[in-house]
């Protein structure tokens, strides 16, 4: 059952989404209005309004992530980990306890809901329009993986089996491909992966080679997922917390600096391009916030992993396409294949400019240490 339906003979929508709202006491106390929010590509999130305040209320997609109490206890151990060090200054919203005391509810279907504070004043970006907002984001990710490094991956439970294991997605477009009759645009989108197909194992050949190890990472740290204040100078906090689990820093990094550093923005224009000054503001504030988390041979995939973690996506919008768009919300068919497309894109401005990359991770980290 999707957010927005009710199966025949069931409460309409807005019905069983104000039932699955008061079963929170923190908004159950006056009348309640919900409203759709945001258009994430896997959650559907709706804004409540009750006496007590405003609150954000999500479905847990259940046919993407196999446990979602994981998730629930992935985000309590990271919000006692933000209590613990005030220092660092990472701050998460907060989430509210069920009539049952557990920090979710699940509906007659068996699904999770949750309810987080509605983090306001604040505001997401379209796009970065300047070097200091660039900044802002890298100290808000550096910040949140120096707190996750107080836990240690051992501390979390993995709640997306497989996310960011490029070589998977690769072996999954492989199966996709066996046999298939590809239009033209598909077949020079295969070609450029293809192409690109030593790259695909590159981090997880250093993990294997004990040149990185796995952190606590945010999982999706991409533009959307980051909230500023209204002016949209300050960066708040990282929001769209599921993915939080163990892994790879390289791919939070890789992530975040595809989603701000394009010019084209997250929606994807035509104009796809990879703003050097972004980029090097943006790692500037992590380095500064993140210091000396990253070892000599780790900084030294900072600049890969910038290219590889597009490709990675584009590897999954184009399996989504040939799949029949089974994954990822698009309003037509063809919407994964034009994503898959901007994406290499990406990729091949990113290569164009690889040595002032390598050297803006260079001056970044010598800055900071």
């Amino acid at each position: 059952m999707s957010d927005l339906q009710a199966p025949s003979g069931r409460a309409r929508p807005g019905d069983l989404l104000l039932a699955i709202a008061s079963r929170f006491p923190a908004c159950a106390a006056g009348p309640v209005h919900i409203s759709a929010l945001g258009d994430g590509l896997i959650n559907h999130s709706y804004r409540v309004e009750s006496t007590a305040g405003a609150f954000v209320l999500q479905r847990i997609n259940g046919s993407v992530f196999p446990a979602p109490a994981r998730i629930m206890d992935n985000l309590a151990a990271l919000q006692a980990a933000a209590a613990a060090h005030p220092e660092l200054g990472v701050r998460l919203p907060a989430l509210a306890a069920a009539d049952d005391g557990l920090p979710y509810a699940r509906d007659d279907d068996g699904e999770y809901w949750r309810l987080m504070e509605c983090i306001e004043p604040s505001r997401t970006l379209k796009r970065l329009d300047t070097a200091s907002q660039a900044t802002e984001v890298g100290r808000v990710l550096g910040s949140f993986h120096r707190l996750g490094a107080t836990l240690g991956p051992d501390a979390l439970a993995v709640t997306l089996p497989g996310f960011h294991h490029t070589p998977g997605y690769l072996a999954a477009l492989d199966g996709k491909l066996a046999n298939a009759q590809l239009d033209a645009e598909t077949a020079a989108a295969v070609a450029f992966i293809e192409a690109h197909r030593a790259l695909a194992g590159l981090l997880e050949d250093a993990q294997a080679k004990g040149l990185t190890h796995q952190r606590v990472i945010h999982g999706d740290p991409k533009l959307d997922n980051l909230l500023f204040d209204t002016d949209g100078e300050r960066a708040i906090c990282l929001i769209d917390l599921d993915t939080v689990q163990p892994g790879l820093v390289h791919h939070d990094m890789g992530d975040c600096l595809r989603s701000c550093c394009n010019r084209g923005g997250e929606a994807g224009s035509s104009s796809v391009r990879f703003d050097l000054e972004l980029c090097e503001a943006l790692l500037g504030g992590y380095a500064e916030a993140a210091g000396d988390l990253l070892s000599a041979p780790e900084l030294e995939l900072v600049a890969a992993a910038i290219r590889l973690i597009p490709l990675e996506l584009a590897i999954r919008f184009l399996t989504d396409h040939l799949r029949g768009d089974r994954y990822f919300r698009v309003r037509h068919h063809g919407e994964n294949l034009l994503k898959a497309r901007r994406q290499l894109a990406l990729v091949a401005d990113i290569e164009r400019q690889q040595a002032a990359i390598d050297a803006a991770v260079r001056a970044a980290f010598t800055r900071a240490h």
